[in-house]
């Protein structure tokens, strides 16, 4: 049984996750720590709860979301996994951190791994779906765990809103059909772990959802 662990962290309040089993294995989402205090916090779960950290996955690589994955990476020793269409942004982190006069503490690394949507990705006893939705990010994935009902999807769905689509590579056509294809074909209790704000539900967006009704 997956368990999941959320994180607000940095000035963009950006929702970091660690999801374990009864394995104690477990993988880092989305690790957008800026400050020594937030990793330490992180750090301090992953310790008092005796997770070992296999991956660092990324449903998307906006600086918000991988402030702290070069950090992460290096010191639990563990790969980056993105998809083929996020390498361009992955690539772009240090340029995007200098637009916004944000700096960096820690560089992504040049290395990372793609992930197989035939595969998905497993840890311990527990497997993860991977679903392609694009339209915020060219390369974003989201993390469907079918047993627990629940998805972490990043900055696709939010509680009665979307992800913005003004940023390089976004598209409001894609993302739009990208939720109805991957996300709103879920069951309707599935949970909605988000990238900010609170959790949600597959079924509540479908039925008060502004921007998809």
């Amino acid at each position: 049984m997956i368990r999941i662990q959320k994180f607000t962290v940095n000035p963009f309040q950006e929702n970091t996750y660690i999801l374990w089993d009864e394995t104690g294995e477990g993988v880092l989402i989305d690790p957008g720590c800026y400050t020594v205090q937030e990793e330490k916090e992180v750090l301090e779960f992953i310790k008092n709860n005796n997770i070992q950290i296999n991956a660092i996955l990324h449903t998307h690589s906006h600086l918000d979301h991988c402030f702290s994955s070069g950090y992460f990476a290096s010191l639990l020793k563990v790969s980056i996994w993105i998809h083929k269409e996020d390498i361009i942004t992955y690539n772009a982190f240090e340029k995007v951190c200098s637009m916004y006069g944000i700096p960096i503490r820690h560089s992504l690394p040049e290395l990372y791994k793609l992930y197989s949507f035939n595969d998905g990705f497993s840890f311990g006893n527990s497997h993860l779906e991977i679903r392609f939705v694009p339209g915020h990010a060219p390369g974003h994935v989201v993390f469907y765990a079918k047993e627990e009902e629940f998805v972490v999807n990043g900055d696709c769905l939010f509680y009665q809103s979307i992800g913005r689509t003004d940023l390089p590579g976004g598209n409001h056509t894609t993302l739009l059909s990208s939720i109805k294809k991957e996300l709103f074909t879920l069951p309707s209790s599935t949970v909605v772990y988000c990238g900010h704000g609170p959790e949600t539900t597959i079924g509540d967006e479908v039925s008060t959802n502004p921007f998809l009704r």
